[in-house]
């Protein structure tokens, strides 16, 4: 027995960045479709962090210091052996957002590699340390949170962006949820998670309905394991399955995942194993209902070419395509699917394709790929071409546009060695690469 090749393809490209052919082709063997995604979430082959040095180098300045990271970050994800790890780590990134606009990169990177490792563990465990790492103290402003002066920044936002969702509190909670949160600060050189019990409010609180003297990490353990545990359930089985599957779940979706979720006492992998297994991600509806996000699409292309971060230079290119690490827009982060879609991102995407092609111009980097390239039939030209980029199921439309461009390139007089060049943002703009 085998899994259907498109099957593997698809998981290939929501459980990390997309499958090149060997990887389609060494998927495709799986006995079951459980056992495909059994392969996926193995995480043991995640290789260690090791930050880049422009990150500690006094010597730098915060632009430096982002390219590097930005570089760093990019090229781990276009080389992991597991990218489950770092397709969810950039979700977390998102979902718990905090960014340079007030936070130093030293303290975001590192907050970063809290997600990483965290990832696909216990939800419970990695909120608990997202609410005290000094990036999300600093961003969120509960660094300045003190008994008296409560600042409800990340109160607020613990329950509406992080844990539960709209309309699942009041402001009676956020209030509470603000006074248990005092105190909760940083040490004198604002690098460390540090608690100050005499400017914590230490008072009655009255949150969800429950009054006690509620104190900061109380409140998340009750969100998550206590009377708002099914609430919080949703709310994230929601947020996942539209991330790695397709907005907007049915009710019926979200609360399969949300019972998986609980059963397994919010394990993380669970939810994900939950989301893959469930029959509705491989339905039509999913396979062709989720829009790349820049940087998911940036790494297909470096993955499917071979090329590193540091020569194809995507730090100069994200800011245009609004996908900048460690920069989210705001606390909200970025949202999914249509948001990618516009004409300046397309443009933006353009750019990066137009400069991928000439990286080389020879038969060493990407164009070693297509050295027998102008040899081949128009058939044969576009099947390499959309097999490069991991494309195993395009349409008949997109088939035969590439296979008509290259057509029109084999016709006697005309410029046959730019088949070579020009068939790589040929592909890479197509709708096929343009969605997960």
């Amino acid at each position: 027995m085998a899994i259907p090749r498109a099957d593997a393809a698809l998981l290939l490209r929501r459980a990390g960045f997309g499958g090149t052919l060997a990887e389609i082709d060494d998927l495709a063997t799986a006995a079951t479709w459980a056992d495909a995604v059994e392969r996926v979430l193995d995480t043991s082959a995640a290789p260690p962090v090791v930050p880049p040095a422009e990150l500690t180098d006094p010597a730098k300045d915060a632009y430096t210091r982002w390219v590097a990271c930005t570089q760093w970050w990019i090229e781990r994800m276009r080389t992991t052996p597991a990218p489950i790890v770092e397709k969810l780590t950039l979700f977390w990134h998102g979902h718990f957002a905090s960014s340079t606009d007030k936070v130093p990169i030293e303290l975001l990177f590192d907050q970063i590699d809290l997600y990483r490792q965290r990832a696909l563990g216990d939800f419970h465990d990695l909120a608990q340390a997202m609410a005290v790492h000094p990036a999300m103290l600093v961003y969120l402003d509960n660094a300045t949170n003190v008994a008296g002066v409560e600042n409800e920044n990340f109160a607020r936002e613990l329950m509406e962006m992080f844990t539960m969702g709209n309309h699942t509190f009041g402001e009676a909670d956020v209030i509470a949820m603000a006074r248990a949160w005092t105190g909760h600060g940083l040490d004198r050189a604002g690098t460390s998670y540090e608690f100050h019990p005499d400017r914590h409010d230490a008072g009655d609180k009255t949150l969800f309905g429950i009054t006690r003297a509620w104190n900061g990490p109380e409140t998340i353990t009750e969100i998550i394991r206590g009377s708002k545990r099914f609430v919080s359930a949703r709310f994230i089985a929601a947020e996942l399955w539209s991330f790695l599957a397709t907005p907007d779940p049915s009710a019926t979706i979200v609360a399969d995942l949300a019972k998986a979720f609980g059963a397994a006492r919010q394990d993380l992998k669970a939810l994900v194993r939950a989301i893959f297994l469930h029959p509705e991600f491989r339905s039509p509806a999913v396979r062709g209902g989720l829009v790349r996000s820049p940087i998911e699409w940036i790494v297909l292309i470096l993955r499917s070419l071979g090329i590193s971060a540091a020569d194809a230079h995507p730090d100069w290119f994200v800011g245009a395509m609004g996908h900048v690490p460690f920069a989210p827009p705001n606390v909200s982060g970025w949202k999914p699917n249509a948001y990618w879609i516009s004409t300046s991102g397309l443009w933006a995407r353009g750019s990066f394709a137009g400069y991928v092609r000439w990286l080389a111009t020879d038969d060493s980097g990407p164009y070693r790929l297509f050295a027998d390239l102008p040899a081949k039939t128009p058939a044969e030209i576009a099947g390499t071409l959309l097999a490069t980029f991991g494309i195993e199921s395009p349409s008949p439309r997109t088939r035969t546009i590439v296979t008509n461009w290259a057509n029109g390139l084999k016709q006697p007089g005309a410029p046959s060695w730019s088949i070579r060049p020009n068939g790589i943002p040929l592909v890479a703009l197509s709708p096929e690469a343009l969605l997960a």
